[in-house]
């Protein structure tokens, strides 16, 4: 291999991973808005509902211990900061789906609710994605305008 070919290599991966590491870290934009970062020394947990027919009418409501965090209709997203540790989120309906992350320090979090069939309604499912996964339908989504009384 010519040292000159060796160079071009060299620069077309350096390209490729500044490229993906660009695209790491583009705005989070929303129907509502941007998304920002996490505070400092805090992660940001963000929980979103793609809109879909099914279970169109339902609600994705998210707690943590006896506090609900996000009320996700379809379309939907909430974003919190989060203390750093373990933090164990769940819906309630026809059954109790329970997702646990471990938040990092300056660490930004997605977490989809899916409804999926039930025998009398549809069930909330709660799963981990990503930053990716979030992007693709994030220009879709407005922002939950959050809990009447925020002291909860």
């Amino acid at each position: 291999m010519t040292s000159k070919l060796m160079v071009a290599i060299g620069v077309s991966l350096a390209v490729l991973v500044a490229s993906a590491a660009a695209a790491e870290e583009a705005p989070l934009e929303t129907k509502s808005g941007v998304i920002g970062n996490p505070e400092p020394g805090k992660g940001l947990i963000v929980f979103y509902r793609p809109g879909s027919l099914m279970g169109a009418a339902l609600g994705c409501t998210v707690h943590e211990g006896d506090k609900e965090v996000a009320r996700l209709g379809s379309g939907k997203y909430y974003a919190i900061p989060a203390e750093l540790g373990k933090h164990s989120y769940f819906t309630e309906g026809e059954a109790k789906d329970m997702l646990n992350l471990e938040v990092e320090s300056n660490e930004t979090y997605f977490v989809k609710c899916k409804i999926g069939a039930g025998i009398m309604a549809g069930r909330a499912n709660l799963s981990p994605s990503d930053r990716a996964e979030f992007l693709k339908k994030s220009k879709s989504l407005a922002q939950w305008k959050g809990p009447k009384d925020q002291s909860n």
